[in-house]
């Protein structure tokens, strides 16, 4: 028994093993791997469509072909129509024909972003008297309107059983790993929340001024089962983020919150409640932190008085109208309605909005991947939209100087590649590309299953016991059903 040696073990055995590793196990046999910066995009998310239409997390340039199978488009509980009616006098397609537009989500954000900047600077050089009223209110209203609606796209999505491929990979992710995503979707943070080894409360990187988990409250009543340094690093931020509602202003294009003193984030974890949103327009069936299209209000208890007060020589006018939609009239729900915090997708993004949060994830990702032995790169393809993340991939090889390996996931992995660059790629210790889907990918990680449970043997001592327990018995077994069939 002694003389027990791991590498003789069968590797279908080895593959058996890991497979009956609990998360915390497997996490302490991963202890001694490479530590890993995990970057996903869209394509990462494509792979999940148990929402109830069966619909797959969308891609950039199928964005609205989703948004038209899921409820999103679909009767009156979505508020959709500066939407429609931005299409009609901008685009020339009317309602009925809507259903037929599938124009690539960036492409179509950075256009109204660009008629918006546009009627700035027309502003600043004192030429309003050149602008078309009806074309801004009708850009502006859209360029809101598109911040609830591409969330509830997600949420649509999103809302089915937590049983993604990122729960696989959590199976082969190191305790010092870190998870840096473009994504606003849920889909990775529920399944690092299934493992047992990372929670909201501090996973993030970023704090809370309130949580709602069932109720408003200070934090997500859970603890990890075991302990990691598993960080979700969200640089475009969440869908299940909330801050006050936050719009551009049809008067002065400025950017402005409806609480403009506050730069607290909120998180919406669960509730299968009723909680108050905007004219009570609560609907229940979602899976956990996913909400219908209007998110919850935020108490105003979690403000104070002065970030409440209208400020010096301002006043708040309040007013409510009779919906279309509703045969009767609608309350106004407590609180402060909310918008999601999620960067859209446009050329220029205005990180500045919420500088306070999103520059301390962008600091956090950074060290991240300084840190790292290795990035892997999921599904992201660097689009021409996203300018920033880019540079830092740049910077951090440059600055280790052949310390980091880089692997690239994705059908289109060659292209990737190139967008990134010779000249940036030159810098990393080795590349590799994987022209395949995630899920796909998944299959190379186990083959190095064996691997790592004969590593892990040379380490720790508990591992090799167990693994000479089983498999004595194992082999017991085998030899009782060949002498007795």
């Amino acid at each position: 028994m002694n003389d027990f040696d791991p590498e003789k073990i069968p590797d279908d055995f080895l593959f058996f093993a890991w497979e009956n590793l609990s998360p915390r196990d497997r996490a302490k046999v991963l202890s001694g791997s490479p530590r890993t910066a995990w970057v996903f995009g869209a394509g990462a998310s494509h792979h999940y469509n148990l929402n109830s239409r069966a619909v797959p997390m969308p891609l950039a340039n199928g964005f609205f072909e989703a948004f038209h199978k899921l409820p999103t488009s679909e009767g009156f509980h979505a508020f959709v129509g500066p939407l429609i009616a931005y299409l009609a006098h901008s685009r020339g397609i009317m309602a009925r024909d809507a259903i037929h537009w599938t124009e690539n989500i960036e492409d179509f954000m950075t256009s109204v972003e660009s008629e918006l900047s546009q009627m700035r600077e027309m502003r600043r050089r004192l030429q309003e008297d050149q602008i078309d009223m009806m074309k801004q209110f009708s850009a502006v209203g859209v360029f809101n309107n598109m911040s609830f609606i591409c969330a509830n796209v997600i949420n649509e999505a999103q809302n089915g059983p937590s049983y993604s491929v990122y729960r696989y990979l959590l199976d082969f992710c190191g305790p010092d790993d870190s998870f840096i995503t473009f994504n606003w979707d849920t889909l990775l943070d529920r399944a690092l929340a299934d493992s047992g080894g990372w929670t909201p409360n501090n996973g993030y990187g970023i704090s809370f001024a309130s949580v709602l988990d069932g109720t408003w409250k200070n934090s997500v009543e859970s603890s990890p089962v075991f302990h990691t340094g598993w960080k979700l690093l969200k640089l475009h931020g969440s869908t299940n983020w909330l801050v006050p509602y936050t719009s551009v202003q049809p008067d002065s294009l400025d950017y402005q919150s409806s609480v403009p003193q506050s730069s607290d984030v909120f998180l919406f974890w669960q509730s299968t409640l009723p909680y108050e949103t905007y004219k009570g327009r609560w609907r229940g069936g979602y899976a956990p932190t996913c909400y219908c299209f209007y998110p919850p209000n935020i108490p105003v208890e979690t403000f104070t008085d002065e970030q409440l007060s209208s400020g010096p020589d301002r006043v708040f006018i309040s007013f409510s109208y009779r919906g279309i939609f509703c045969p009767f009239s609608e309350p106004d729900g407590a609180g402060i309605p909310s918008s999601p915090l999620i960067v859209t997708p446009v050329r220029e993004k205005r990180y500045d909005i919420y500088e306070s949060k999103m520059e301390s994830i962008w600091s956090q990702s950074a060290d991240c991947i300084a840190q790292a032995d290795r990035i892997i790169i999921i599904g992201y393809s660097f689009p021409p939209t996203d300018i920033r993340p880019l540079e830092l991939l740049r910077d951090s090889l440059a600055k280790r100087g052949g310390d980091i390996s880089v692997q690239i996931v994705g059908p289109d992995a060659q292209s990737i590649a190139a967008r990134i660059g010779d000249g940036c790629l030159a810098n990393a210790k080795s590349i590799d590309l994987h022209s395949i889907k995630f899920e796909e990918y998944l299959e190379i990680l186990a083959d190095e299953a064996p691997k790592m449970l004969k590593r892990a043997a040379t380490q720790f001592s508990d591992v090799k016991d167990w693994l000479e327990r089983i498999y004595f018995f194992h082999e017991r077994s085998d030899d009782f059903y060949r002498t007795n069939r």
